[in-house]
């Protein structure tokens, strides 16, 4: 070994040993570095991401109802863990929303109470049998079939029940954290969901939100759970199937999640559009978002124009999309902070914000017309301008890039109908971010446009990466720009440092 050493010590002080070949080694050695944080961050991120703080206190979004609930009306609210309580408090992620439960026992005592039951001896603490009661939480309401897990948590009254269990990833009670495309965890947002369960069990009635499906539909988590907490059972619907001659009496909402594929339009049988026309005639409600880069949507852009709503497309009918380089967050302009629309629903949309903060980002949003009762509700600054092809389309600036139009049916019923061209508003990466509401904007959109009411807004979220989409910031990046500066500045020096004492010698 100390002939090695002495051998290296040789060859590095030595006239032949280049100072170029140094400066190389240098930097090789800071890229492997690099790699080697970089795939280790990625392999063990859930143990890289971790919260800045922990702050498991409660809000007063429900206070009202709660009280109004255990006092007046008298229900009880009993949620279930299906593990020992020492198991769930000593689980990874269990222990975060075993805290919680407490923290709404504690608050509400009178309403909320916890209990603990073991799946595999079907027992609870007191070792009374469950058999028979998890045989109806075997199936919700409709008829459905549930996954009753170790994960598992049940809220129930005497009248109601929902299960939030955790069916498809390995990490264990999933469904009360927001996971990224990698099932690696961002946040943890219990509040909101205990909050939202607990509302849903205390409300008797509900409609179903059903996702169309069949079009290479895709849509977030994140957008299934403000579903949920809007109140709604959300369920799937095949317009296509020969053998679904209309949408279902149930549902209070459709919901077109960036399809890639167009829907049908004018055949011997019911249409699509024909189905969807019959529930909008009958005061049915849609929600739609699109990519901005989905072009072949023909039928569908056809339906929601009968709304008054458009694209707002270049003379050659090709597609635009806007750019905001003064007032974006991004290097590329395309990354905007959208302004609510001086409009009814607009105007309310911002009251219910006003004591929240933040505002809405969008990325890759098209422009678009409103004509007739459609209205403006969200907008872009008047420095923002259109880009068609990489060239400047349009620069009138403050255009819409969101829309609602409420229609009256043939039954005397209001047909509502939300537009977005844009997939970003519902992404995770936007969602879960202590600086922008994307998330308690959508709560506004189904509580003072779809009239859900009772939405969960400003719950506190535990966020394990501080950085999601605060690094997409320009300033943000300036300061990541001078920190990797930071490293050729380093080996320059080290590299001037080496040729100067070689120069002395």
């Amino acid at each position: 070994m100390g002939n090695f050493k002495q051998k290296l010590t040789s060859v590095l002080r030595g006239r032949n040993f280049a100072s170029g070949l140094l400066v190389a080694l240098l930097i090789a050695a800071v890229v492997f570095i690099n790699i080697i944080c970089y795939t280790l961050s990625d392999y063990f991120k859930l143990y890289f991401y971790v919260p800045e703080q922990v702050d498991f206190s409660i809000s007063d979004t429900f206070r009202e109802k709660f009280t109004d609930a255990s006092g007046r009306l008298g229900k009880k609210v009993t949620v279930t863990f299906c593990m020992d309580e020492t198991d769930v408090k000593n689980h990874s992620t269990g222990e975060y929303v075993y805290n919680t439960a407490k923290k709404f026992e504690e608050k509400y005592p009178e309403l909320i109470s916890l209990r603990f039951i073991n799946i595999y001896r079907m027992s609870d603490a007191d070792g009374n049998d469950v058999s028979e009661e998890l045989e109806i939480y075997k199936k919700d309401v409709k008829g459905n079939p549930t996954l009753i897990k170790p994960h598992s948590v049940i809220f129930s009254t005497d009248t109601s029940y929902r299960v939030v269990t955790d069916g498809v990833t390995k990490i264990g009670f999933s469904d009360f954290y927001t996971l990224d495309s990698s099932l690696s965890v961002t946040s943890y947002n219990g509040e909101e969901v205990f909050a939202s369960m607990v509302s849903w069990v205390l409300t008797e009635k509900h409609g179903t939100a059903y996702f169309t499906v069949g079009h290479g539909e895709t849509a977030s988590a994140s957008l299934y759970n403000v579903l949920t907490a809007a109140g709604y059972y959300v369920d799937t619907l095949n317009l296509r199937d020969s053998k679904v001659l209309a949408v279902p009496e149930d549902a209070e909402l459709v919901v077109v999640s960036n399809p890639v594929n167009d829907f049908e339009e004018g055949s011997s049988v019911k249409s699509e559009l024909d189905k969807l026309r019959h529930y909008r005639d009958n005061g049915g409600s849609v929600f739609v978002t699109l990519d901005s880069y989905a072009t072949r949507l023909y039928a569908l852009y056809e339906f929601i124009g009968e709304y008054g709503i458009s694209l707002k497309t270049t003379e050659n009918g090709e597609m635009q999309t806007v750019k905001d380089v003064d007032n974006g967050i991004t290097t590329d302009g395309y990354t905007i902070v959208a302004e609510y629309s001086d409009t009814y629903i607009g105007n309310k949309v911002k009251d219910k914000l006003s004591d929240l903060g933040g505002r809405v980002i969008l990325r890759d949003v098209s422009p678009l017309n409103v004509t007739g009762a459609a209205k403006s509700l969200l907008e872009t600054s008047s420095s923002s301008v259109c880009h068609s092809g990489g060239q400047v389309s349009d620069s009138s600036g403050s255009y819409t890039i969101a829309a609602y139009s409420e229609l009256t049916g043939e039954t005397g019923k209001t047909a509502r109908l939300f537009f977005i061209p844009s997939i970003y508003l519902t992404a995770t990466d936007a969602m879960v971010t202590n600086g922008y509401a994307n998330k308690d904007f959508l709560f506004s959109v189904f509580d003072v446009f779809y009239g859900m009411g009772d939405m969960p807004y400003g719950c506190n979220s535990i966020v394990y990466d501080s950085l999601l989409l605060e690094n997409l910031t320009m300033g943000t990046a300036k300061l990541y720009t001078a920190a990797l500066l930071v490293i050729p500045a380093a080996v320059a020096v080290v590299g001037a440092v080496v040729l100067i004492r070689r120069k002395n010698r």
